[in-house]
Order: structure tokens, then sequence, then C-alpha cells
């Protein structure tokens, strides 16, 4: 048993977008990439290390991701300004992220974004509104398209960073891509209508302040999926 969990994580510590992120650490560790340094070109990178562009750009997305570089209008990527052992432990953590069941994650989320948009009711600034406003809108644009998923995550991310804590903020971005990819793989977000007028309901809540209420349709929102995951956990232990 132990060899095959042994064999597991070595398959994913050696996957092409993980190798990429290991070339990355070795560059800052020996000095030769500092905080607040640029990185350099896609296509340059992909060269270096021998990779696709592909690869290259998923390793630099997930960097960006986990707050590891960050990307400037018109300047590219740089090394955030971190001292080099949180940068470390940092790339560490992503290199060694496990892989959570759905369940756990969805549960955890509806744990999250129930109470980040109770705080987000409560504490929203105008400038907040208005990028709720545009994440809602975008959102009830992209309902009939292919972009409907990451559209509803945006809208839900902008809650989130509304609530003005950015430990949920942060937290939700570490569960929303492994349920994002679950989601499009199991087509578990088809068009809901119900869905669309729970956002509305949402949003109505926020601006009027109403932490309890918004809490409570979000959890009404998220019920379906939690309905749907705990089955799926119920399935593979039986």
């Amino acid at each position: 048993m132990a060899d095959a969990f042994t064999g597991l994580k070595e398959q994913i510590i050696e996957s092409p977008t993980d190798k990429v992120i290991s070339k990355v650490k070795e560059l800052i560790n020996s000095g030769v990439l500092k905080p607040g340094d640029k990185l350099p070109a896609e296509r340059k990178l992909a060269l270096e290390f021998g990779f696709g562009r592909t690869q290259v750009r998923e390793a630099l997305h997930k960097l960006e991701f986990y707050g590891i570089i960050k990307t400037l209008p018109q300047s590219g990527s740089i090394i955030n300004g971190l001292d080099i052992n949180t940068l470390d432990g940092l790339i560490s953590d992503v290199l060694n992220l496990q892989s959570y069941d759905f369940f756990s994650l969805v549960e955890t989320r509806v744990l999250l974004e129930t109470n980040a948009i109770r705080l987000c009711a409560e504490r929203w600034t105008d400038r907040d509104m208005k990028g709720l406003e545009k994440a809602h809108a975008n959102y009830m644009r992209d309902f009939d398209t292919s972009n409907r998923i990451g559209s509803d995550f945006a809208f839900h991310r902008t809650i989130a960073e509304s609530s003005h804590n950015p430990v949920f903020k942060a937290m939700l971005m570490i569960v929303i891509p492994d349920i994002m990819t679950i989601y499009q793989r199991d087509r578990i977000c088809a068009p809901n209508p119900d869905v669309m007028n729970e956002h509305q309901m949402m949003m109505d809540a926020i601006k009027n302040r109403d932490g309890e209420g918004a809490a409570r349709i979000m959890a009404q929102h998220l019920q379906g999926v939690l309905d749907f995951a705990k089955s799926k956990l119920e399935q593979n232990n039986n």
C-alpha cells in the first residue's frame, strides 16, 4: 500500500507543469531570479526548460494563482516581492498540494461562501458594488455560453473579495480550481434558470445589507452540488 501511495505522489510531482515550477524554484533558490525580477517570456522559458509553451503557461498561471508571481500590465510576469524563504515555502506547498475528495472540497466551499457573503453584505463599499454588478452582468451575459462556469466562479470570487477578509478569498481560491475541474469533467453545472435567479437574489440581499438572508440564499444555491457530492462519496464508499 505504501508503494502505491509513493508511486501516486511521484506521478503528481513529475507532471510537466510541476517540473516547470520546480525549475523556477531552482532559479529562485540559486539567486538567478530574485523577488521583484521579471520572468523571461514564455517562449524563452519553454526553450530553456525543454517544455512546450502550454506547459510553461499552465505553470505560470498556477504560480500567479497562489501569489508567487504577479502579472503587471505591459510589463509581463514578475516574482512577488516576498523573502526567499517565504517564496521557497510557497512553491513547495504548491508542488505538494494534496488531491482532496470532491465532497470535502464542496463542503468547505459552502462553509467559506456562506460566511463570505454574510460579511460582503455587511461590509461592501461603492467600489465593491461596482465589481459585484459587473461580475453579475458577466454571468448573465455568459449564461448560455461555454464561459458560464468561469463567469459563475468569478461572481463568487468577487463576493469573497468584497467580504474584506482576505483569508476567505485565499482559502476559496485553493478549493475552486479542483472543483472547477470536476465541474467541467462531469458536466455538473448545466444551464439552470434557478441558478440565475439565485444569483439575482444574492445581489438583492447584498445590496440591502441583509447578511443573514444572503447567507441563506448562498446555502440554498450550493445545496444541489453538495447533495450531488455527498451521493458520489456514498457511491465510492459502497
